[in-house]
């Protein structure tokens, strides 16, 4: 085992991007189809305004089932929710500012070349279990503890 390694080794390439806007039936949809388990919210500038995972749009289901009766039919509105709705944001925010990285992007990024042991680190210190990954051209994969997993192993 190499915790040296580079993280690009580990990462999901080619994020699956979504707009703010889109609702969460929309984006549930697309992770389906690219059979992506995390999506990268940016505006229409590009900037990356945070990121909805799979669990995450478990939990708005699971949140919105458990306040009905459980003899009324779920209602499809959970699906007419934005995405900024459930996006992962503040927290990485409020350690990012905590630790002087003040800027528009609300979620940790490493770079490609940045090794498994700094990811390890920074998901602990942040309590996050999904990171960006920057490289040439800006977002170009997702790295999640599942994925480090596959250092332990290699």
């Amino acid at each position: 085992m190499n915790l040296e390694k580079p993280i690009k080794m580990f990462m999901k390439k080619n994020p699956l991007f979504v707009l703010p806007t889109e609702t969460l039936g929309d984006v549930a949809r697309k992770m389906g189809e690219e059979r992506k388990d995390i999506v990268v919210v940016r505006d229409k500038k590009g900037e990356v305004q945070g990121i909805v995972t799979s669990h995450d749009l478990f939990h708005a289901m699971l949140t919105w089932v458990l306040g009905k009766d459980t003899l009324e039919l779920v209602p499809s509105d959970i699906r007419e929710l934005k995405v900024t709705n459930v996006m992962k944001g503040a927290y990485t925010k409020e350690f990012m500012e905590a630790c002087g990285l003040v800027g528009t992007n609300v979620c940790i990024t490493l770079g490609e070349d940045d090794t498994v042991v700094n990811a390890v680190r920074t998901m602990a210190v942040t309590g996050l279990d999904h990171i960006l990954i920057s490289g040439e051209g800006g977002v170009v994969g997702t790295l999640s503890d599942d994925d480090l997993t596959r250092a332990f192993v290699e």
